[in-house]
């Protein structure tokens, strides 16, 4: 696989920045920030992947031609439904980890793959 010109950087870049306001607000203390703390059991930063992330879900909304908010938005709860979740709901079992930490971070990646598939879907 080539990287391709088709694929719009600048909304890439602005579907990262885009994930990093909503996370610092998600995580925030005003909203589900101490909810996430006493689910984790640690107060450790997450490592953000934003920019690998909305790339890839860039390169899917070429493969699929998805060229509109609507398109974008089915796209990228598929991404979140049929990757994120599945995978934090598997992990969250094997690791004894609360229902309500899948819930808090599942709704912070469902927002954010949905603001991608707004963005890259309407900025083809």
């Amino acid at each position: 696989m080539t990287l391709s010109s088709d694929v719009n950087y600048l909304a890439v870049l602005v579907c990262a920045i885009v994930a990093m306001g909503i996370g610092s607000f998600w995580y925030s203390p005003f909203l589900l920030g101490k909810m996430w703390l006493d689910s984790m059991e640690k107060s450790e930063e997450e490592i953000r992947k934003d920019l690998i992330i909305a790339y890839s879900i860039a390169r899917l909304t070429i493969y699929v031609n998805a060229t509109t908010v609507t398109e974008g938005m089915r796209l990228g709860f598929l991404c979140w439904f049929g990757f994120t979740l599945t995978t934090m709901t598997i992990n969250a079992l094997f690791e004894g980890k609360s229902l309500r930490l899948v819930l808090v971070d599942g709704g912070y990646h469902l927002i954010v793959f949905l603001v991608y598939g707004i963005i890259l879907g309407a900025w083809r």
